[in-house]
């Protein structure tokens, strides 16, 4: 009948139109230069927190998120290996807590906590708690009886990996600080004003980071060298790819890199690794990418690899 075709059609438009809504709504168009970009903040930011979901694998035996009895605040930039670090301990023991993105130029907020600009920062309102250092920030949540016996083995002499890590952080960090920056979409960089305060700060390799700060050098030649060493990608992916091959005989087993168990090695190793996965192009072997996949669950933590540049 005409009402019955009349309806059909109408339900075949509505679908159509909430599928393109929805694709509007998930696209983004990343900036892939450095020159004059205004990238839309996607992310209100400064203040912004959220409670963690509950990890699809989990170290600790729980099947439910264990409410502190004070509420914890963690605040953190996305992209600090350190500010993961701190991260990771939650998620391993399934432990609810306030997540806090500050703009990466925001100075107030953190000199207001402790006295600086530092992250990641543990705040504990009820227990007048307020402290940076993320080891310490782990230690104190792992050893906290409220969340049960602690869980991380100590930090094994990995002098290998260690080794490994300093070999080939110059390489790394040519790849990593440019796409951080590029396209805003990571919460401490919403604002253009963010971006350009972390361009300042980090010099690219081959210069001296008092005088990349200095006036010696305007915001136009610095975004000019991240722009370089963006396009020199293909050079220090190649490096990068090889530095995985590497790696892959140093990793013990998906669940933990040292034969020990999960320790503090795994704290340091994930969160430095974790920054690679923003690389498009990144081979990882299988032993490393077992690694990562579950530690990025175990601890609750996303990887990069959707906003992979």
């Amino acid at each position: 009948s005409v009402a019955s075709y009349t309806e059909k059609m109408m339900k075949k438009v509505l679908g159509l139109a909430l599928v393109a809504a929805c694709a509007d709504a998930f696209s983004f168009s990343p900036v892939t230069s450095f020159a004059g970009s205004k990238s839309v903040a996607v992310v209100q930011q400064n203040m912004r927190s959220m409670s963690l979901r509950a990890p699809t694998i989990v170290q600790a035996s729980m099947s439910a998120k264990v409410e502190p009895a004070n509420g914890i605040s963690l605040y953190v930039y996305d992209h600090c290996p350190f500010c993961v670090r701190a991260r990771i301990i939650f998620g391993l023991k399934n432990i609810r807590y306030n997540l806090v993105f500050m703009a990466n130029d925001d100075i107030k907020t953190p000199t207001d906590l402790i006295g600086k600009k530092l992250a990641p920062i543990l705040e504990i309102k009820a227990e007048d708690v307020c402290m940076p250092e993320s080891m310490d920030i782990v230690a104190k949540i792992d050893e906290n009886a409220a969340f049960g016996a602690p869980l991380l083995k100590p930090a094994s002499d990995r002098t290998d990996i260690k080794a490994w890590q300093k070999k080939h952080k110059p390489s790394f960090g040519q790849l990593q600080r440019p796409r951080y920056v590029m396209t805003g979409l990571l919460p401490e960089f919403s604002f253009e004003s963010s971006r350009d305060f972390f361009i300042k700060g980090h010099q690219m390799p081959g210069y001296e980071k008092a005088d990349w700060k200095s006036d010696k050098y305007d915001m136009d030649f610095r975004k000019a060298e991240y722009q370089k060493a963006f396009d020199e990608t293909p050079t220090h992916l190649a490096a990068a790819n090889e530095a995985l091959k590497e790696l892959e005989p140093l990793i013990f087993s998906a669940e933990h890199c040292s034969p020990e168990g999960v320790s503090y090695d795994d704290i340091d190793l994930f969160a430095r690794l974790r920054s690679m996965t923003i690389v498009k192009g990144l081979v990882m072997p299988p032993k490393v990418a077992a690694y990562m996949e579950y530690m990025s669950k175990a601890s609750d933590i996303p990887l990069y690899t959707g906003l992979a540049m």
